[in-house]
């Protein structure tokens, strides 16, 4: 079972990868199981979900604020009090998160380079804390579906958040139409996109719906439950 053991994730992705989807899991697990590597029990404590994705959300994680508010997460984004506008500053309650370390959590940043410019606003305390930055790559999306453009994607995020993706996540889907053959062919991507970076997989992201026998054949999977879901879907 994949677990974070850091107190604070930072999730990448580009557009469509399905990052602000593992967010809300990876705090889902935060508030429920789990200690951090420094041997702190967690449970009970604070979770914060930031979303950062300011630039062109497809999904955004602040749709289910309500929902993980009754998990003991609290949602920060840009325009709280307007969640479905994207302005490019964030409240102060952001710096809570690094500030206090009874505090966890995820932060969902920007899925193209400009987005990624706001998370350079925190890169500091993202390398002071030394906390781990992941790359999630969904092999079905244009810009990410060879290992050429996702390494340029890679570095494009790097430059412009002045930081280092320090993992890879395979979260190879296809909504819901996804099957195991779309995991297992992502699962080959990343790890040649590993092997060219020296960036470790650290995950394989797998539907619930899907993951059958596929925990025989790669791992770590991360089991993550379908929260975001468009009207039209089933």
């Amino acid at each position: 079972m994949f677990f974070p053991e850091d107190r604070i994730v930072i999730l990448v992705g580009h557009y469509g990868s399905g990052k602000s989807e593992l967010a809300i899991n990876l705090a889902l697990l935060m508030t429920e199981e789990g200690e951090l590597k420094e041997g702190q029990s967690f449970v009970g404590n604070k979770t914060y979900l930031v979303d950062l994705d300011i630039v062109n959300p497809y999904f955004r994680s602040r749709e289910k604020a309500d929902f993980l508010m009754g998990k003991n997460i609290e949602v920060i984004c840009s325009a709280e009090n307007f969640p479905g506008v994207d302005l490019p500053y964030m409240p102060e309650t952001v710096g809570a998160l690094f500030d206090n370390p009874k505090t966890r959590g995820v932060i969902d940043a920007g899925g193209d380079s400009a987005g990624a410019r706001v998370l350079a606003r925190y890169a500091e305390d993202i390398k002071k804390g030394g906390f781990p930055v992941y790359c999630v790559i969904n092999g079905n999306r244009p810009m990410t579906k060879a290992p050429e453009e996702a390494i340029k994607y890679i570095g494009e995020i790097e430059g412009a958040a002045n930081l280092k993706i320090t993992g890879l996540i395979n979260n190879t889907h296809l909504l819901g139409e996804t099957e195991e053959d779309d995991v297992l062919r992502g699962a080959v991507l990343v790890e040649e996109i590993s092997k060219r970076t020296s960036i470790p997989v650290v995950g394989h992201a797998v539907s619930k719906e899907v993951i059958g026998e596929m925990e025989s054949r790669i791992s770590p999977i991360i089991p993550i439950d379908i929260h975001l879901r468009k009207p039209w879907e089933v």
